[in-house]
């Protein structure tokens, strides 16, 4: 999805959770609708929408995909973007213990969260939503509403922390291996 293309603009990649229920489907929509809206009035210069699945491999050596070890990468910047202004991507962000249909074998998983929303000025991140400082959390929503208002961002950014997609996307690491009808494993 592309907006204006602005050569200083700030951009955002919104990262949506595959396979939820409706009510998530429609909220992910909504989101969507508004950046488009912010995009048209040149609040945005682009916008991306990236279907991520529910989790994937915690660590490289199990990352056995470009685009499980570009997903896991992408993590670690938002987490060093998270530490250099003292905020938390927490629970957004969650290790759990995943018990392999097929193996049996147990792994440790990242949980993405169902959306969240990176912005980039040029290499830059701006900020990554949702995220907790003293203040509380704020969420996609809070942040969207926040760029409609053209609320001054008060967080610094990280620099050189953009990178381009791999182009095979066509090899998902990320796809469930927990069932859908049973409840997440807990956090360690």
């Amino acid at each position: 999805m592309q907006g204006s293309t602005q050569p200083d603009g700030t951009r955002a990649e919104l990262y949506v959770r595959s396979l939820l229920p409706d009510g998530h489907t429609q909220q992910q929509a909504a989101v969507i609708d508004r950046l488009q809206e912010l995009s048209d009035a040149d609040v945005l210069s682009d916008i991306s929408v990236q279907v991520i699945g529910r989790q994937i491999p915690s660590t490289p050596a199990e990352a056995r995909t470009e685009l499980g070890l570009f997903a896991l990468n992408r993590v670690s910047v938002f987490q060093e973007w998270a530490k250099h202004n003292d905020c938390s991507l927490e629970p957004a962000f969650q290790v759990r213990s995943v018990d392999a249909e097929i193996s049996g074998e147990q792994y440790r998983a990242l949980v993405f969260p169902v959306q969240l929303l990176a912005e980039y000025a040029g290499s830059e991140l701006r900020c990554v939503t949702p995220h907790t400082t003293e203040e509380g959390t704020v969420t996609v929503i809070d942040r969207l509403t926040m760029l409609e208002e053209e609320e001054e961002l008060t967080l610094s950014s990280l620099e050189r922390a953009s990178a381009a997609w791999p182009t095979a996307q066509s090899e998902l690491p990320m796809a469930d291996t927990a069932d859908e009808d049973s409840d997440p494993p807990l956090p360690e």
